[in-house]
């Protein structure tokens, strides 16, 4: 999500610049240079934590317990980022705007769920996309959070 305000919810939808594409080649080429022979073990612990935390978001999302789905979320984007992929991350911290700064009005507990639905997408699309380039690093088993 790409915006000049200070509010990160000013620009909800995705940016031209954070579609899949070059964008991905660039952080899969950072990733295997990055970690070289590690890399297999890297995507293994990172998707084991992070379908993890993507079904603790969703739990937590469903009771509407917003304080713990900002963590879980904020901890989501926080791996991703670390990974280069920052859209996740984007999200995850427009996400706990909304959830501190949004009026708490009726239709609140929509625009919470819909934008801590939107910080799971971002995770789907980036394991998505990693499962696509690095087939042969992914175990079968944790190539779903869904």
């Amino acid at each position: 999500m790409t915006s000049t305000s200070d509010d990160p919810n000013s620009g909800r939808g995705p940016a031209e610049a954070d579609a899949p594409g070059a964008s991905d080649a660039a952080v899969f080429a950072d990733l295997e240079k990055n970690f070289g022979g590690a890399l297999k073990t890297v995507l293994a612990l990172y998707l084991e934590t992070s379908n993890a935390l993507s079904e603790r978001l969703q739990d937590a999302m469903a009771c509407a317990y917003w304080q713990e789905a900002v963590r879980v979320a904020i901890q989501i984007g926080d791996k991703a980022d670390a990974l280069g992929f920052h859209p996740v991350a984007q999200a995850a911290h427009a996400f706990a705007y909304a959830a501190y700064h949004d009026a708490d009005d009726d239709d609140r507990p929509h625009r919470l769920r819909s934008d801590a639905q939107m910080v799971v997408l971002e995770y789907e699309r980036f394991r998505l996309a990693l499962e696509m380039r690095f087939r042969d690093h992914i175990a079968p088993g944790l190539r779903s959070v869904a």
